[in-house]
């Protein structure tokens, strides 16, 4: 099993990443970004206090280090973040990598936990044998049942210890001990957490591990009740028309000039009606556990926010955020959904924000719609991601059967170019190179027949002969190799390849 990161990305190169605090040039903007600043490093200190008690509670968490903190008006501040799920090994390589990077540059580290977001917070893949040497991969959750992640809860423990036989008994079965040892330790701890909460159970757990443990961590939905988030969101809603054609004439450009013809990509336009536009913005119900989008409604002189599950909230011009401010009071949260996620982090917090390879992608639009809308230059990005790998045997074996494949041709018709190169055996590539060497020799006679003007038909065709053996010979050395390759399942290549095994099945 392969403990180490392999195919390690990090763009710019990690001597490049921006260590400097920024600051904006729009007065107004920058006076709303200092308070956002402090006000998320206390209340993710706070957040991460309260979770590391909970995790000593239940017997963890005991050698965590300090977090990286400090005063948002005096160090730089870097963020990361994603849904709160069972990372795999390219998240745990980018909060390692945000960790050790704000450390040495004595910098605020805080991620955000992306807790307005559905799906199955308690979700990843496990190996099980499915004879003959193959791989069948078999989903299963420590979550009861998917949900808005803020509201997902955790399996009981009974039922979390069957499940985890289950893996380890799949993992053991596919050869990989090792992987079974450490997810079973993990496991244990992760049933033992006192609480239900998947979010809480994902977060204190991985922190246990190692894995951004330094990090100050704080939800979405935080942020968002943040009175600066309401400030910024409000301008938007001062501007929904104007904002929304924007973002979509914004997202045109990019997509021409990136040459991307799929129009969900990076984002989804937004659909603009006559009378009804649609804001990059969900409405969230974390009560009865739902997020709808919403969109602006102008008849007459009455302006509406509306969502698509009958919520209908009037605008008042001037009086944006009262609006954002009745809609929490009502126990719903204004979040914002697509580019305008990181928008928000990047302008309100963030001296660097760290994504992984999709990440990087969608932000440079994200790059583009700061300069454009809000007219100042965006604060830094950075990428950051890896792989690990269960199957380290079958994946190289895999890879140069998969390489014979496809170079087949080119060792049939030159054979030469791969001698010394382990593929062939010491055996053939001697009565290669005899048989090349005869047909070099007839290639001579055929080109001294032709100067000569002797027919030269007798030959070409002995020419021919050996070419044709040439090939016969060496399909012959290779076929039980790829009748070895057309053997492997679909799912046993899936397997084998995956890079998105959950961290607890390595060390």
């Amino acid at each position: 099993m392969t403990k180490d990161y392999e195919a390690a990305v990090r763009q710019p190169k990690l001597s490049d990443w921006s260590t400097v605090r920024c600051q904006l040039s729009d007065d107004s903007l920058q006076s709303l970004r200092a308070n956002a600043r402090r006000r998320l490093v206390r209340t993710a200190e706070a957040y991460r206090d309260q979770l590391v008690t909970l995790g000593r509670r239940s017997g963890l968490c005991d050698r965590l280090d300090a977090a990286l903190t400090g005063d948002a008006d005096c160090r730089p501040l870097v963020m990361t973040g994603h849904q709160p799920v069972i990372f795999h090994s390219g998240l745990t390589f980018k909060y390692e990598t945000t960790e050790q990077f704000a450390a040495q540059n004595e910098a605020i580290a805080v991620a955000v936990v992306i807790d307005t977001d559905e799906g199955d917070a308690g979700a990843f893949q496990f190996p099980q044998a499915a004879g003959d040497g193959q791989i069948a991969t078999s989903p299963i959750s420590f979550a009861r049942e998917p949900s808005l992640y803020s509201v997902s809860r955790r399996k009981p423990a009974p039922l979390l210890a069957a499940e985890s036989l289950r893996v380890a008994t799949g993992l053991k079965a596919c050869q990989c001990e090792a992987a079974a040892a450490t997810f079973s330790d993990f496991a244990e701890k992760f049933a033992a957490i006192q609480t239900d909460s998947m979010v809480e159970a994902n977060l204190i757990t991985r922190w246990d591990a190692g894995i951004g443990g330094r990090i100050l961590e704080i939800p979405l939905s935080s942020i968002c009740g943040f009175p600066e988030t309401i400030q910024f969101f409000a301008q938007i809603l001062a501007k929904p028309m104007d904002f929304a054609t924007c973002y979509n004439s914004t997202l045109d450009r990019f997509r021409a000039e990136q040459k991307i013809k799929n129009d969900a990509n990076p984002f989804p336009s937004l659909n603009l009606e006559q009378s009804r536009w649609e804001l990059p913005f969900w409405l969230v119900d974390p009560a009865a556990g739902t997020r709808s989008v919403v969109t602006f409604q102008q008849t007459g002189f009455e302006r509406f926010l509306e969502s698509a599950d009958g919520v209908r909230t009037e605008i008042l011009p001037g009086n944006e955020a009262a609006t954002i401010f009745s809609l929490i009071v009502a126990g719903k949260q204004l979040i914002p959904r697509g580019a305008l996620i990181t928008a928000t982090l990047r302008l309100l917090f963030s001296d660097l924000f760290v994504h992984g390879t999709g990440g990087g992608r969608y932000d440079r639009y994200t790059d583009t719609l700061i300069k454009t809308w809000w007219k100042v230059e965006p604060t830094p990005f950075a990428v950051a991601s890896a792989s690990r790998f269960l199957f380290d045997t079958q994946r190289g074996e895999y890879a140069q059967l998969q390489r014979i494949s496809e170079q087949l041709r080119d060792l049939q018709f030159n054979p030469h170019r791969h001698f010394s190169s382990g593929l062939f055996s010491s055996e053939i590539e001697n009565v290669l190179r005899v048989k090349l060497e005869a047909k070099e020799d007839a290639v001579n006679r055929l080109k001294t027949a032709r100067e000569s003007g002797v027919s030269a038909q007798e030959v070409g065709r002995e020419i021919q002969q050996i070419g044709d053996e040439i090939k016969a010979m060496v399909a012959a050395h290779f076929e039980p190799r790829l009748a070895k390759l057309r053997s492997f399942s679909s799912e046993s290549i899936v397997a084998w390849s995956s890079r998105t095994w959950p961290w607890m099945f390595f060390a």
